[in-house]
């Protein structure tokens, strides 16, 4: 059996942990330059713009900006500012909830929806080639080792 990482460089607990947020980080940041690139290059849209878009198609009855915001973990500020471009790019529609008059309901337009499809083609070519040279079960492992650890943090939020 191979050694692990801390057996054969003997790192302790502290930067083993140090060097995954900075893996992390920094596997963020080349994939999110990657898809900005792309989707800027082809749709004229940023990532967050995207990740807007995207709670629309997973809530094609509509979605309120206040689950779009917590969805995002964004504040309500990051999603009024989207509201605003996306609607002068004419890719969604804001409407006042019947259920609730203080909060505003975002559906696609016809243009953003047809937009939003051609973009998350772009989104999954784009994520295929980041992760092309990792073999199946190796992109399991990884996400399975993920969401371990985010259960964990999740778990001691009021820490």
């Amino acid at each position: 059996m191979g050694k692990t990482i801390s057996e054969g460089k003997g790192l302790d607990r502290s930067r083993v942990e140090t060097r995954i947020w900075l893996s992390v980080l920094s596997l963020e940041s080349e994939i999110f330059s990657k898809l900005n690139g792309a989707l800027s290059a082809q749709f004229g849209i940023s990532v967050a713009k995207f990740e807007f878009l995207a709670q629309i198609e997973r809530y094609p009855a509509g979605i309120s900006l206040g689950q779009i915001s917590a969805n995002l973990k964004v504040t309500s500020g990051n999603v009024s500012g989207l509201v605003r471009r996306l609607l002068a790019d004419g890719l969604i529609t804001k409407t006042m909830s019947q259920e609730d008059r203080r909060s505003f309901i975002v559906h696609f337009t016809p243009k953003g929806k047809e937009l939003f499809d051609r973009a998350n083609a772009l989104h999954a070519e784009t994520l295929a080639r980041c992760f092309a040279e990792v073999p199946l079960p190796e992109l399991e492992k990884a996400l399975t080792t993920l969401r371990l650890l985010s259960s964990g943090i999740q778990g001691r939020r009021n820490d």
